[in-house]
């Protein structure tokens, strides 16, 4: 299989379990052999860590403490070559075979640029495992009820930041919600950041723009919650700022489950 011009980048605090996991279906479903430039980033790294990084042939980044999400994934990409990134956390699982994830990363690499993209979300549209919240809110304001019309009317920004999340809920989104929504070829969808908010799991992000636009902004926002005392970005970019951008966000079939194991050491 042809090797395709991008990184892949791992973020893994712990949860050696879950990483070896994910490991083993990249490899299996072909994406480890699609570039020679991965990485995984090891805070708080030991020397299983370290051992599976090397079994893998990903060049492990070790730092000694936890630095968080946002520290984390700003000192991955870093590390990282320019161009189309790779961004993932260890309890991602590939649950698609080899030509779909050749095309689909190829094809998402080819939309990031063409459609100017601060992200291409790979996250798996018909499986995407637990946690989904935004799942969960979607149904509160958009299911085909009475009640969700009344919330729809006296809170209509909320309703539409929940739009870009009915493509992972119900089919042919872009009927549903066509000023927001438009559909392209190959499972892929347009939407805009003022509908669908900023998610870290399974994105396709172009180095630089990542690190001069979303961290950079993430870490000159104030934060009210933290996890484990960090920043994740997530909660950062939930804000006016992202919405108001109008940043373009791609949205694949997706190859990815999440999938955390129960032995994560936390």
């Amino acid at each position: 299989m042809n090797e395709l011009q991008f990184s892949i980048g791992i973020l893994s605090w712990r949860g050696y379990d879950s990483l070896k996991n994910s490991l083993i279906s990249y490899e299996k479903n072909g994406l480890s052999q699609l570039t020679n430039k991965k990485f995984i980033c090891l805070p708080e790294y030991n020397e299983e860590g370290i051992n599976i990084a090397n079994k893998f042939n990903y060049k492990p980044i070790l730092i000694k403490e936890n630095i968080g999400i946002l520290g984390g994934f700003k000192e991955l990409a870093k590390q990282m070559p320019k161009g189309p990134i790779l961004l993932l956390e260890n309890d991602l699982e590939l649950i698609e075979n080899k030509k779909t994830t050749f095309n689909q990363i190829k094809q998402s690499i080819d939309n990031l640029y063409k459609y100017n993209a601060i992200q291409v979300r790979l996250r798996s549209r018909f499986d995407p495992g637990e946690p989904f919240v935004g799942l969960v809110k979607y149904k509160r304001y958009w299911s085909n009820n009475f009640f969700c019309s009344i919330k729809r009317f006296f809170r209509p920004e909320k309703a539409n930041k929940l739009i870009g999340t009915s493509i992972y809920s119900i089919q042919n989104p872009e009927i549903r919600h066509p000023k927001y929504i438009k559909k392209l070829s190959n499972g892929f969808f347009l939407v805009p950041s003022s509908t669908l908010n900023w998610a870290n799991l399974a994105i396709l992000v172009d180095r630089d723009s990542y690190l001069k636009i979303i961290i950079k902004r993430a870490e000159q926002t104030k934060s009210k919650k933290y996890i484990n005392g960090f920043k994740n970005v997530e909660i950062e970019l939930n804000s006016n700022w992202w919405s108001e951008n109008n940043f373009k966000i791609l949205l694949a079939s997706g190859l990815f489950k999440h999938n955390r194991l129960l032995d994560r050491g936390y």
